[in-house]
Formats: C-alpha cells, sequence, structure tokens
C-alpha cells in the first residue's frame, strides 16, 4: 500500500503519521504541545498514544522495552514546536486476520486515516502498486503484545495446553507480536519456556482454571460459599482475585513515577486527601472539603456552597508549569480559560498539593504482567461465567471502564496488565453453540498438527491417518502430534494406536461405519499409502 500525501508518495503508514504530523504544525506555528495533543488524541492510536513531547518519553519509557524504536526520535525526525519537541508513534502495522474468520481487518490504521480525512481535511489518496517498504520494521518494535485476549485452538493433541507456557514466555520476554503469533501456530520450540514460566509460578503470576458446565459467576467472579465453621460468607473468586494483585502491581507501579506524569500524580492525590478531608486555600485562611471523585473531576465543599474542580485544566495547569513554572494564584488565573477563573483559589491550592508529589521518592515497583489460563473455555456458560464483566475484558475498555459488583457491591475494573488466554477444542461439539460475545472479544490463534515433531517410525502413520481424516471429515480434525511424540519403538507406537487412536477414530466416524472401517485399516497397516490419491 501506498499513500499519496502533499505532494509525495508514502510507501509505509507510518511516515505517512509522521509527514501528517509535520504538516499540521507546519500549519499551525504557534501551537503548544497540550493543544497539540488535543488534535492527535491518544484514543486514535491505542495505548501509547500518537505523539509524546520529550518529558513525556522519557518518563514512558522507563518501564517499556526498546522504547526508542517505537517512536520517531531521530534529530530529522522529531517535529519542533516554538518551545518544545515532540516525537510521532511508529507503531502502525496495518491490517490483520482474525483467526477465526480468517477475514482482513483494520485497526489503528483505518481510524488514523479516517480521522486525518474527516477531521484534519487532508486528502490522502492511497494504492495498491507498492509495498509498505517500513511494516517489517514496525511489526518488529511492536515488542509488548497489545492483544490480551488470546484463544488456542484445535484439534486434539496439537500442543494448546502445552503452548499456553510458550505464549506467555515469549510475552515475557517481550517478543514482537508477528514473531509471537508464527512460533506459537508452528508449535516451534521455544527455549526462554522453562525459565521465564517458572518465574512467573513463582511470583504468582499466573492462575490455571477449566471451564466446566457447572462453573458459575460465584466461583469465577465472586459468591457466597461455606466456609470451614460451615457459615456461609463472600468469597472473591479466581478472575477477581488475580484482577486484583494484577490492578494493585499497576498502581504500584505508577506509585513510583509520581514525578513524571499528570495521571500518576493525581493518583497519589486522591491516596493522600480521601472523600472528606480538608485542604487550605493558598492563604491558609480558609478551607474547603473533598466531597467526591469522579471520572472527570474532584468535588469539593465550601461551607455549604458545592463545586468542581475538572481534570483538563488541572492537567493542562501541571503541563503548562513544566514550561513555564506556575508560582501564584495569578499565574493560575492567567492560565485558566474563561469558565474556569472564577475557582481559581481552588484550583491553585489543588494545584499546589499535587506539585507536592513530584519529589516524592519511593522503592521502585516494576509493572508486571499477570495471566489467568482458562483450559476448555468453550465449555463453559460464558453468560453466566463472565456475566457484566464481559465488557470490561475488551483492550480498550481495561482501566477505564468499571462496574459495582452484585454482591460485595465493589467497584471493579479489568486492569490492562492481565492476559486472558484460553484452550478450545475445535473437535468438541459445543463449539457450535460459543457465545458471540466471546468471539468477538478474543484473538482466535489456530494450533495445526505439526509433522516434524512426530518421530520417524510413526511419521507415515500419522500423514495418511491425516490426509484420511482431511478428506473425509475435516482438516480441523487432523490428529494432534503429541500423541506421536514421546514413541520410542514398535511397542510405544502399538500401544498409541489401539488405546489412544482407535477410540479417538471410533468417536470421529460414529456414524459411518465404512469409513471408521477405512480408518482403522490405515492405522493397523492394512491400506495402501494414500497420501497421493
Amino acid at each position: 500500500m501506498a499513500y499519496n500525501f502533499n505532494g509525495k508518495r508514502i510507501t509505509a503508514l507510518n511516515r505517512l503519521v509522521l509527514e501528517v504530523v509535520k504538516q499540521y504544525v507546519k500549519e499551525h506555528p504557534e501551537i503548544s504541545y497540550v493543544e497539540l495533543k488535543k488534535i492527535f488524541r491518544d484514543d486514535i492510536s491505542g495505548s501509547r498514544g500518537i505523539i509524546k513531547n520529550k518529558e513525556d518519553f522519557e518518563n514512558w519509557k522507563q518501564n517499556i522495552q526498546d522504547a526508542e524504536k517505537r517512536f520517531f526520535i531521530k534529530d530529522d525526525e522529531a517535529i519542533k514546536l516554538k518551545n518544545d519537541v515532540i516525537y510521532v508513534n511508529q507503531g502502525w502495522g496495518g491490517d490483520w486476520t482474525d483467526g477465526k474468520t480468517k477475514k482482513r481487518k483494520e485497526g489503528n490504521k483505518k481510524r488514523f486515516l479516517e480521522f486525518a480525512k474527516n477531521e484534519l481535511h487532508y486528502s490522502i489518496d492511497s494504492d495498491n502498486t507498492g509495498e509498505e517498504e517500513n511494516n517489517l520494521e514496525v511489526e518488529e518494535t511492536q515488542s509488548i503484545l497489545e492483544i490480551k485476549n488470546i484463544i488456542l485452538y484445535g484439534a486434539p493433541g496439537v500442543g494448546k495446553t502445552h503452548n499456553y507456557k510458550n505464549l506467555i514466555s515469549m510475552i515475557e520476554d517481550g517478543k514482537a507480536q508477528k514473531e509471537i503469533f508464527d512460533t506459537i501456530s508452528a508449535n516451534q520450540y521455544v527455549d526462554l519456556e522453562n525459565e521465564n514460566f517458572e518465574t512467573i509460578k513463582k511470583e504468582k503470576r499466573v492462575e490455571f482454571v477449566t471451564f466446566h458446565q457447572s462453573y458459575s459467576y460465584e466461583d469465577f467472579i465472586e459468591g457466597f460459599r461455606p466456609n470451614e465453621s460451615g457459615n456461609i460468607e463472600l468469597e472473591d473468586g479466581i478472575f477477581k482475585n488475580i484482577s486484583s494483585e494484577a490492578n494493585n502491581n499497576l498502581i504500584d507501579s505508577l506509585s513510583n513515577n509520581v514525578n513524571t506524569n499528570f495521571k500518576s500524580v493525581l493518583t497519589q492525590f486522591q491516596l493522600k486527601y480521601d472523600i472528606g478531608n480538608k485542604l487550605k486555600t493558598y492563604n491558609n485562611i480558609s478551607e474547603f472539603t473533598i466531597s467526591k471523585y469522579t471520572d472527570k473531576s474532584i468535588h469539593i465543599m465550601v461551607n455549604e456552597n458545592k463545586f468542581s474542580i475538572s481534570y483538563l485544566p488541572l492537567e493542562e495547569l501541571y503541563k503548562s508549569h513544566k514550561i513555564k513554572p506556575i508560582n501564584n494564584p495569578q499565574d493560575v488565573i492567567n492560565a485558566l480559560s474563561g469558565r474556569f477563573k472564577g475557582l481559581a483559589t481552588y484550583y491553585y491550592s489543588v494545584f499546589r498539593e499535587m506539585l507536592s508529589f513530584k519529589e516524592v521518592k519511593q522503592s521502585t515497583t516494576a509493572l508486571k504482567n499477570f495471566y489467568i489460563v482458562i483450559d476448555e473455555i468453550n465449555r463453559g456458560n460464558i453468560s453466566k461465567i463472565f456475566g457484566e464483566l464481559i465488557t470490561l475484558i475488551e483492550e480498550d475498555k481495561r482501566d477505564v471502564y468499571e462496574v459495582t459488583l452484585p454482591y460485595s457491591k465493589e467497584k471493579f475494573k479489568v486492569p490492562s496488565n492481565l492476559y486472558i488466554i484460553a484452550t478450545m477444542n475445535s473437535t468438541d461439539k459445543s463449539i457450535a453453540t460459543i457465545d458471540i460475545a466471546l468471539r468477538r472479544r478474543f484473538t482466535f490463534l489456530k494450533m495445526k498438527p505439526n509433522e516434524n515433531l512426530v518421530p520417524i517410525i510413526a511419521k507415515k502413520l500419522f500423514k495418511n491417518l491425516n490426509d484420511f481424516i482431511k478428506n473425509n471429515l475435516n482438516k480441523d480434525y487432523m490428529l494432534g502430534h503429541s500423541y506421536f511424540m514421546n514413541i520410542q519403538n514398535n511397542e510405544d507406537l502399538e500401544f498409541v494406536k489401539k488405546y489412544k487412536i482407535e477410540p479417538l477414530l471410533e468417536e470421529y466416524f460414529y456414524v459411518d461405519k465404512l469409513k471408521l472401517k477405512e480408518a482403522l485399516e490405515i492405522l493397523h497397516g492394512n491400506m495402501p499409502d494414500i497420501s497421493n490419491n
């Protein structure tokens, strides 16, 4: 794909994004970083945003491996503003394929192009005559897997349960998304597995559960159960527990960087000043009370009067302070837009307290990933098990949307550092009734039989049986390689044929006795090689 923009032919989407931002800054030479950030919004590109100034980038990269590869930061690529410099995100990998439907889909790429055309009113023509020469480079720089919900699916014996360990190990090692998916799909050996996975287990960052017909919301999230003394009490389920652990780690990692960004400073302020706490005004003569926190503002009470302090102007004050220090209420009045000026006294008081957290030093807590592995996910009643949380597991809802849990009445979010990895047997009849809500919220990664993992003594049999199954049933029913991997001699092979493969073939062809007979003849060596038929 190539793009024609501003008289240039650009053969990579990430370069197009860079050129669009450059052009907009050229057209608005007086624009500030804060104003530019409102135009090139984070929600267009996902978690890392489109642009960062140098200070935001330096703060962000502290917990991000190979962060320098994710933005254009070279001198000839950095964009100079009047009093600042900005870097542009280069992680625009383009289209992807839905593992279940096999359809090509567009993600951030489509959103950015629509934004540039419809909101910026730029003329961008595209054609298919060129290749995106930087596409491989972009995919390799995506070292953190942004897809949080993954289902490994396939026939019995293709290594679904085994490969969830490989998947987790590669995520921990920061492998690129394409490398992870290609490696797992091909059932390739991952030499990181033992060390990485065992470390995660010791740190209790992974949980394993198997779904079944009787599994419920009360088991998974929270519910009332009898305790050891026979009394009924409320207990947290496995998903709520690991979500809480992941969220605590996320908050702790942010608290280490209280001097880095507004979000973490706001978090520290809220932790210190709970509802009901009082703050002094700037001259220490009067005081006001924190009455409520919402997603957008702090509610305060002054005597019997109620006001709200919005986060947006506070964030603008915080970022402006980095460029030109704000030292008194008059500076706040000058910086605030008209409708906020009347509350400048209280904005300054809150802002002054927030600034005190910039110098707080705390012990380092690294941001870590947590994992819940769900075996046989299609066997559970998804609506019954996940309940209202099915929406919260979506990648773009993490950390943002919350619900009130029905039993405990607690507020609950699904954190962004929690991966949900599931397995699904594609030959199971229950797959036909799998919840559509599950299908659209997970990325499906198909596991295929790998002939290279089968020993020589069983390779011909393995190939003949799978050719027969593919031609007469469906390729999704082909035998997995794990049935044959541990065969050392003819005695082992005969055991596997009689007690593992034969019962499986009887189940596959239980309504077609003729096909079953043919399959058993292949299994026991009474039929010629059919691989070329």
